[in-house]
């Protein structure tokens, strides 16, 4: 049943956002899909509420499922190199190839996870992204020619127009540049169009190759956070890095 609800789901959604369905407007009743041989009343549930975590439709007790007058569009943001884009549940295995490689997550601030949690961290981006006001922009990131996730970029607001970027890479495609990319993108993103005035990193001591990117990208080295994180069963510190918005200039 997943392939076939998952089917109808995607092609309602491109509907509703080429506008084949008008906002306010109901969506035909489930039994008439049914009807329609679109799958049994368990597959076309199964599509809506999909939708509905996707913030395209609101559905209310006794009023059937409703198209939102106010349909979020889509983030994309294009760099010289990579292209950052919203997470879809098809990205699971590319991003537990990702964070479930211990050459990869020693340098994060989580350990390798598997492929459930790979999905449930899926899942969280998703509905964090419908959140109004949005409090976080996490993306996949993609090589300008192919859609398969190579790894990752994100800014969590955190106190007066400021921001927290996270970013990391597969481990196969490390020393290519995507990082640095998919940085410079997201920070721009995040002065221009959100109006931030400060951005942070915050990196592990040992972790050059990150600690390179935000130098390059003229980040300025602010102090250690003791003990910052928990992971690889042992606590580690952090090296602040910051860049403010008058200080930016695209490098």
């Amino acid at each position: 049943m997943a392939s076939k609800w998952r089917e109808l789901a995607d092609r309602l959604a491109a509907q509703i956002r080429r506008g084949d369905f008008a906002p306010g407007q109901h969506l035909p009743h489930i039994r008439d899909l049914v009807t329609a041989g679109e799958g049994s009343k368990a597959t076309v549930h199964a599509a809506y509420k999909a939708l509905e975590a996707q913030g395209l439709v609101t559905s209310s007790r006794g009023h059937g499922t409703i198209v939102r007058l106010n349909v979020p569009e889509p983030i994309r943001l294009v760099g010289k190199q990579v292209v950052l884009r919203e997470f879809t549940r098809e990205d699971v295995d590319d991003v537990l190839a990702i964070i479930g490689d211990d050459n990869v997550t020693t340098w994060l601030s989580f350990d390798s996870r598997d492929r459930t949690q790979a999905l449930a961290m899926i899942e969280g981006t998703i509905e964090r992204a419908r959140q109004e006001p949005r409090s976080e922009f996490y993306f996949g990131v993609t090589k300008h020619d192919d859609d398969h996730v190579i790894g990752f970029a994100r800014v969590a607001l955190s106190g007066v127009q400021a921001g927290k970027l996270g970013y990391a890479t597969a481990a196969q495609e490390w020393g290519r540049g995507y990082a640095t990319d998919a940085a410079r993108a997201l920070v721009t993103y995040a002065f221009e169009e959100l109006g931030l005035h400060r951005v942070t990193a915050a990196i592990g001591p040992d972790n050059s190759a990150s600690i390179s990117v935000v130098q390059r990208l003229g980040f300025v080295r602010e102090g250690v956070l003791r003990e910052h994180v928990y992971t690889n069963g042992a606590w580690r510190d952090s090296v602040l890095f910051s860049v403010l918005a008058h200080e930016w200039r695209h490098p």
